[in-house]
């Protein structure tokens, strides 16, 4: 299908006078609690006559408002979403009181959640309509975690963008990294910010190394909303994140053989968080792994130029339909 695209020329207008208002009419806000008061936020978007549920699962600092758009063209798609906000984002659970840190103690909490938001919430929702499955980055990584460890859910596709098989380390060797992680959580100090980011936990700045976007209205757009919302300003990691995340890459590769349903791996030529090296071994274990490559991306696919954003979204949507 045509996408009516959101064009940077007039990105913050349109998605004022366009976006949010249609979702406005269409969104249903609640809570599940997979674990005594520990609150995960969600949403829901469901047009008359859905053709099916796409559930999307976010990744590192990230909230349902910055995926408002590609919510958008879901839905004009013909497909309901539905977006929880993992622990330690948005407006969930968070196991720290520092708004601007993210930290988790294993990262089978955050598969568990999602595991108890698509049974309580989801399927029942979705009342036996197909059932799609979007995760981005950390959230790819939870998503097949969670279609590996479940092989009755009743999921039909799955698209990993980004997804983080394996995070990259700023240069450091992957066994110091994990060792330097290990001992600081044996020390006490897996909710403490990683060394060094503490000091920048602004918002990042346009075109620097560790942007993740290549669009900057829509890079802009975000910070706008980032600003007025403090539970939107998730910005670095603690020990203990970053350790359950280099132990990740084993257990998702493991599970990637045991994966039956088809799966989309988008791939960002530019990417400057994770590594397609893994992501490619990855691909190789999956029974039926497609991968589209787009070589001018950076991380966040989904916030690059009008071009990239047209072909990203319509390769997506042709392999769901």
């Amino acid at each position: 299908m045509e996408l009516s695209l959101i064009h940077e020329a007039n990105y913050a207008g349109e998605m004022e006078s366009r976006v949010l208002p249609a979702l406005s009419a269409l969104r249903r806000a609640g809570t599940v609690t997979p674990n005594p008061d520990q609150p995960i936020y969600y949403e829901l978007y469901r047009p008359r006559s859905p053709r099916g549920w796409v559930v999307i699962s976010h990744g590192l600092c990230e909230s349902i408002p910055k995926y408002w758009e590609t919510i958008w063209y879901f839905l004009q798609a013909g497909y309901a979403v539905a977006m929880p906000e993992h622990r330690g984002h948005g407006r969930s659970f968070r196991p720290v009181a520092d708004l601007k840190l993210t930290h988790v103690e294993r990262f089978d909490d955050y598969v568990e959640d999602f595991l108890c938001f698509l049974r309580a919430v989801v399927l029942p929702e979705a009342e036996g309509l197909p059932l799609y499955l979007f995760g981005h980055s950390m959230g790819a990584a939870i998503a097949l975690r969670a279609v590996e460890e479940v092989p009755t859910l009743p999921v039909k596709k799955l698209v990993l963008s980004s997804p983080m098989v394996a995070p990259k380390t700023q240069g450091l060797p992957r066994w110091l990294a994990l060792a330097m992680t290990r001992l600081a959580v044996a020390l006490g100090r897996g909710d403490r910010y990683i060394l060094g980011q503490q000091a920048n936990v602004g918002p990042e700045s346009f075109g620097e190394r560790w942007c993740n976007a290549t669009s900057q209205p829509r890079y802009l757009w975000f910070c706008w909303l980032a600003e007025r919302q403090p539970e939107l300003q998730n910005a670095s990691v603690s020990y203990g994140w970053l350790r359950e995340a280099l132990l990740v890459e084993g257990p998702l590769l493991e599970a990637g053989a045991g994966v039956s349903v088809p799966v989309l791996v988008c791939q960002a030529g530019q990417d400057a968080m994770v590594k397609s090296g893994p992501q490619d071994a990855l691909l190789e274990r999956l029974p039926q792994g497609e991968k589209a490559l787009f070589p001018q991306a950076k991380h966040e696919i989904y916030r690059s130029d009008d071009a990239t954003v047209a072909a990203y979204f319509s390769r997506v949507l042709v392999f769901l339909a």
